[in-house]
């Protein structure tokens, strides 16, 4: 989808969320004559709309529904501030976190968060192979609990320079 075309989905999310209906042809325009304060209140009920559904096309959809509308208005929330701690944030992960894949109580993650465990080899390797970064990690067995397993990125500037080493190690005259 071109960035215009996101645009206006988004401007009509926009009008949607305050009431009122968009023009097809006039989306920009009809937002650029809101009032201040109305843009700022389409903007924030945009957004949760948007938290809220998933995604622009879902909640226009649900909002051309009168249920949901009236749903929305008759049960609206007051706005929460979005932005969250690190800490926070990793709790909230780690409240999604089924009881099997427990935190570790030693091994750490490099930012000071627990490691997640996975009962088995298999399970660890599985979810490895999802990451968009499964080059650099390897499953390995908990030193602490025995049976289970973690994610761990490979250190590439220790890797590197061992690779470097053992490729250049001797076959390099040396200087005269």
């Amino acid at each position: 989808m071109k960035k215009g075309k996101r645009r206006v989905r988004r401007l009509a999310l926009y009008l949607h969320g305050i009431g009122i209906q968009p023009n097809a042809a006039g989306t920009q325009a009809q937002y650029n004559q809101l009032e201040k304060g109305q843009r700022k209140l389409a903007r924030r009920t945009g957004r949760q709309l948007l938290i809220e559904f998933g995604s622009i096309a879902k909640a226009i959809v649900a909002l051309t529904n009168h249920l949901v509308k009236e749903t929305l208005t008759h049960n609206s929330r007051t706005v929460v501030p979005r932005n969250r701690s690190r800490e926070e944030q990793f709790l909230h992960n780690l409240s999604r976190w089924p009881s099997f894949t427990p935190p570790c109580p030693s091994c750490r993650m490099r930012c000071g968060f627990p490691k997640r465990s996975w009962p088995t080899r298999e399970w660890a390797e599985e979810v490895r192979e999802r990451q968009h970064d499964r080059d650099t990690l390897r499953v390995f067995e908990c030193p602490v609990q025995p049976g289970f397993w973690h994610l761990g990125h490979l250190h590439t500037h220790r890797t590197t320079a061992m690779r470097w080493r053992a490729r250049f190690s001797g076959a390099v005259p040396p200087c005269r």
